[in-house]
């Protein structure tokens, strides 16, 4: 390996190096700013922190840059254009990385995290994958190794950190409030305890409802709204199931709100009813159930279901709601 960078430090010296965007070219050359495309051994060694240059590749070339780090590192590579396949190597072999590479990733435009390395010397490959001739930016950008929690859905979650210590805690589903008044518990989209019975209910929990997260929220929610307060739902966790781990809700939210079939509205609950039933001589106030749900067109919306309620002298316009949900307004 000392061989090695001896012959790269003094191949370097053939070179003319500029801190100013431009890629080192060799003296002798025609003035052109093409890429110098040679294998592993001879890439161009950097030793500074950032390394940064702009420069073009032909369609399928390659270009090779290598660089030391002196300690273990979090480092990133950001190629600013699509197209191109990076690959990094821990050693050297002829013209070629010494395989299987470290990592290897496709570039869409961004910055790539390519995580915690140790100290040593790196070869980086560059290939153009597309057919045509592209320019772009390269850069390393070396980070300080900040360890958290990086789960967005834990309660410790930390967004400075880029490196997961399983340090993330979760919130406790497991309480004797939990089990008396909503039975099994599992988190729900935002890490929050969530009832598995409300899971494909036929009920779409996209965080209009809501659950009391213990005893003592359940009575100041109610104190609150006996006292007419503002802010109520403070007291309240809302449950949102509608995500890609949960299968959208089991199929409950495929149907965007708002968007009933032919023949069908929202009711009082955003539920999907038949329309004809509103004003047909009958009081649907939950008595009646279409597609395993309870239609409540008793509300002021509906005209207290065009008056049918009214007829029966049910005017109130209170919604239960199942499992113990409680409605986001």
């Amino acid at each position: 390996m000392n061989k090695l960078l001896m012959y790269l430090m003094s191949f370097m010296l053939l070179f003319t190096f500029s801190c100013d965007g431009n890629d080192p070219v060799s003296p002798g050359d025609d003035d052109s700013d093409d890429p110098i495309l040679v294998g592993c051994e001879g890439a161009t060694m950097y030793d500074w922190d950032t390394v940064e240059f702009e420069t073009s590749l032909d369609g399928g070339a390659d270009t090779w840059i290598a660089f030391s780090l002196e300690e273990l590192t979090y480092f990133t590579v950001v190629i600013n254009q699509a197209g191109f396949q990076v690959s990094v190597y821990n050693g050297c072999d002829g013209e070629n990385g010494l395989d299987p590479p470290l990592f290897q990733f496709e570039t869409i435009g961004n910055g790539v995290d390519i995580g915690i390395v140790p100290a040593g010397d790196y070869w980086v490959k560059i290939l153009n994958t597309r057919p045509n001739r592209l320019d772009f930016t390269f850069r390393i950008e070396l980070s300080e190794i900040l360890y958290g929690c990086m789960d967005d859905d834990a309660l410790n979650y930390d967004e400075t950190a880029n490196v997961d210590d399983n340090s993330c805690e979760y919130n406790d589903c497991n309480t004797d409030w939990y089990s008396a008044n909503y039975g099994d518990m599992l988190l729900d989209c935002d890490g929050n305890c969530a009832p598995v019975s409300w899971v494909g209910d036929g009920w779409c929990d996209d965080g209009s409802y809501a659950i009391f997260p213990s005893e003592e929220a359940y009575n100041n929610y109610y104190d609150c709204i006996d006292g007419g307060g503002n802010d109520c739902n403070q007291y309240i966790v809302p449950i949102n199931l509608w995500c890609e781990d949960l299968n959208w809700d089991e199929g409950d939210c495929e149907v965007i709100p708002g968007e009933c079939t032919d023949g069908l509205i929202e009711d009082c609950n955003d539920i999907c009813a038949p329309e004809s039933w509103l004003g047909d001589g009958y009081c649907d106030d939950g008595s009646y159930s279409y597609n395993g749900n309870a239609i409540y067109f008793n509300c002021d919306e509906f005209n207290n279901d065009e008056g049918d309620c009214d007829v029966m002298g049910r005017t109130t316009q209170e919604r239960p709601y199942p499992n113990n949900r409680i409605k986001i307004d």
